[in-house]
């Protein structure tokens, strides 16, 4: 039986209400207070995975008790200590490898620190999450009839690890490509080193620029939806592969000629019981996670994805043992639910009667 464990932790005050529900009561600064004193611990057994090889693995979620501005707000030092505690704890268990999910993928240089002091191999998943995301995207627009070679491509949180090895891999395939970030320094260098590769390459701060664009992938580490209906372009094409999400259900409710994806969403082979409800159906699972199960079915014990280079090579490894174990895309999904080919030519139809409109 191959082994590993994933780590979790509130998204909201309503998470930590499901397990507290005096939380409900308590000022948010109070239970931020409490949390952080927290000990990490388990909240579910994963059973059930099973490979097309005929290979077994089972896992665990283990909570690491902060809120998500908690992640940047605390010493990072205190922070990246209590993710490796966390890992700590899912050694225990018995796991051989342990994947850091949302963000405690993100302090500590993506890993890179924890993985200094974790007596367990760990990885972030974020490789598998790209391909995936990549997959989602180029399937999206191609059922909105959106022609690669002529779009402009958006990509929101440019300069993290997902979203550079993104426009790294799409931006020979699109017209024109846009690059939007916090950081204009980290934006230049991930520009220069894509020069060449598209035909009309631009870098932003401003989120407004996502108004021309036909495809947008957004993957930032933003706390609160930051992806609202005003800016987007009528027959766009949208990949939320953040969690929070970056995309405000707004969009979905008040754009009907947009389409809204949600970014890694994977099956999983066997008959897995995650024994948690983390807001997926059944034998569904977020594609950082499936990294995390493909590698412990690889026997691939070893610190994995770390940091923010991550190469194409890697990306070609990890969908190959998708292949072989029997993890796939879950379909077209949106805010959890699945579209179907139907509600995709509504949003085709609304998209071009608006533009009709507008011409």
């Amino acid at each position: 039986m191959e082994t590993f464990a994933f780590l979790i932790h509130p998204m909201d005050i309503e998470d930590v209400a499901k397990k507290y529900k005096i939380a409900k009561k308590i000022s948010p600064r109070v239970i931020g207070s409490v949390l952080k004193r927290r000990k990490p611990f388990v909240i579910s057994e994963i059973t059930g995975i099973k490979s097309r090889t005929g290979k077994l693995a089972t896992g665990w979620f283990i909570v690491v008790p902060f809120l998500p501005n908690q992640f940047f707000d605390l010493e990072q030092e205190y922070v990246v200590e209590k993710i490796a505690k966390a890992c700590e704890v899912g050694r225990k268990e018995g796991a051989k490898i342990v994947g850091l999910g949302a963000f405690t993928a993100i302090p500590g240089d993506g890993g890179k620190e924890v993985a200094k002091i974790s007596k367990v191999p760990i990885t972030t998943g974020n490789t598998y999450t790209i391909a995936t995301a990549i997959d989602g995207t180029l399937e999206a627009a191609q059922k909105m009839e959106i022609d690669l070679a002529t779009s402009r491509l958006a990509i929101v949180g440019a300069t993290g690890s997902i979203g550079s090895a993104c426009a790294e891999i799409l931006a020979g395939q699109v017209g024109g490509l846009t690059l939007i970030g916090r950081d204009e320094k980290r934006l230049d260098k991930l520009a220069a080193r894509l020069e060449g590769k598209t035909g009309s390459l631009e870098v932003s701060t401003s989120l407004q620029t996502i108004s021309s664009a036909d495809i947008i992938i957004t993957v930032t580490g933003a706390a609160d939806a930051i992806i609202k209906p005003e800016i987007i372009k009528a027959g766009a094409v949208v990949c939320d592969v953040a969690r929070p999400r970056d995309v405000s259900e707004l969009v979905v409710r008040t754009r009907p000629d947009v389409l809204v994806i949600d970014g890694g969403v994977v099956q999983v082979p066997g008959q897995v019981d995650f024994n948690f409800d983390f807001g997926l159906p059944k034998r569904l699972a977020l594609a950082c996670m499936a990294e995390t199960m493909m590698l412990s079915l690889e026997g691939r014990y070893e610190n994995y994805t770390l940091g923010k280079d991550i190469s194409v090579e890697k990306i070609h490894e990890i969908n190959g043992f998708a292949r072989k174990h029997g993890f796939k895309l879950a379909g077209l999904r949106s805010f959890e639910r699945k579209l179907t080919d139907a509600h995709i030519q509504k949003v085709k139809e609304r998209a071009r009667f608006g533009l009709a409109l507008a011409q």
